[in-house]
């Protein structure tokens, strides 16, 4: 999800932003931002009433500053170690929904406008709190390709997936419903339309997507219920066997999803609520369904990340294992193109082994408190 429903091509998208932005000088500045609140929880794209001209080209600089250093440890399972923006005046900037992690030192972001934008760790840049601008190829905007004769189809690019094995990867669009596998190099290699697979609505569709390391794939749409498994490339045509999809917490939907190294997903979860930017956001993880169990997947809450990071509509997540058994988890926000949102990239370090003793504690506490109700 954007905030925002579209009903038309990026190009006429930006022409009927640009007529409206016309009468936005004359909202005094309160009252603006009280509309924009109202119109993100509403899902109407304000992004498209108060972004400034900016040119139309993906050529222009991207300009990154550092938000927030490295803090301690929360709960002894989860530590922010970076928050950066990312900003550029190239029209076709932001609205990133989906995040990879590309040859161990480069993330690649994917839009929901059919870009993408590839970029060093910024961990890995000279730290500074000065504004600095610095071109390819250090962070690089690109179209993104898709099989021939469906360029007006597959733009609006929601989710993403990699064999790092291969090095191919998929992604799954918003509005067409459907999979588009890639080579390692980026070129398209086969393509699945979903539309008469399933009943999602048009601006509801693979928000999140995981490749599993056993070669199967989980696709959960937006605010859904009910996800699909796949048992092998959903690009070749299998068949998927379909699991439903209990909430952590009421109103709070997937926005991404990635495997963790002991087979469980990792999930960026985001509720729309009051506030500004109005986002509240949670990581979880979940036992991924097998054949022949209950099909249902029941996420349990492991970070309350409004608490430790700029509230953002954080809809992007990328997984790396580190040699000391923890893991650097990255995310990527989705500004809905509005003035009053950002591009922020996160860094955050995750101890599942804490976590994991976390849980059975909580557990033991439980079986505890039951026994002595018995």
């Amino acid at each position: 999800m954007r905030g925002s429903t579209r009903c038309c091509s990026p190009g006429r998208w930006n022409d009927a932003r640009a007529s409206v932005c016309a009468s936005i000088p004359k909202i005094p500045l309160v009252t603006r931002r009280l509309l924009i609140a109202v119109l993100i929880a509403a899902g109407l794209a304000p992004g498209t009433v108060v972004r400034t001209h900016v040119r139309e080209d993906l050529r222009g600089p991207i300009a990154i500053r550092q938000v927030a250093g490295p803090q301690g440890e929360l709960a002894g399972e989860w530590q922010l170690r970076g928050v950066w923006e990312y900003d550029s005046q190239t029209a076709m900037f932001g609205g990133y929904s989906a995040l990879l992690l590309i040859g161990g030192d480069r993330l690649r972001a994917f839009s929901d406008r059919g870009t993408r934008l590839t970029i060093s760790l910024p961990d890995g840049l000279q730290k500074t709190a000065a504004r600095r601008e610095i071109g390819a190829p250090a962070r690089r905007m690109d179209w993104q390709p898709v099989e021939a004769g469906y360029v007006n189809l597959l733009w609006d690019i929601e989710s993403a997936t990699r064999d790092p094995a291969t090095g191919q990867y998929w992604l799954g669009f918003e509005n067409t419903h459907a999979v588009q596998r890639y080579s390692a190099g980026g070129e398209p290699s086969g393509v699945r339309l979903l539309k008469a697979e399933v009943d999602w609505p048009v601006n509801s569709g693979a928000e999140a997507m995981a490749r599993l390391s056993d070669g199967r794939f989980v696709i959960v749409p937006e605010g859904g219920q009910q996800g699909l498994i796949f048992p092998a490339d959903p690009a070749t045509g299998v068949v998927p066997t379909r699991f439903e999809y209990r909430p952590a917490i009421p109103g709070f939907a997937i926005t991404d999803a990635a495997q963790l190294p002991d087979g469980r997903l990792l999930l960026l979860l985001r509720k729309v609520g009051w506030g500004l930017p109005p986002f509240e956001s949670r990581i979880a993880i979940a036992d991924v369904p097998q054949p022949g169990a209950p099909q249902v997947m029941r996420p349990q809450i492991t970070l309350n990340l409004t608490r430790i990071a700029p509230r953002e509509n954080y809809e992007g997540l990328a997984v790396r294992p580190r040699s000391d058994g923890a893991l650097d988890v990255w995310l990527i926000s989705d500004d809905n193109l509005a003035a009053m949102q950002r591009t922020l990239v996160v860094k955050l370090r995750f101890d599942p082994t804490a976590a994991n003793d976390r849980i059975a504690g909580q557990h033991g506490e439980q079986q505890a408190k039951q026994k002595a109700r018995e």
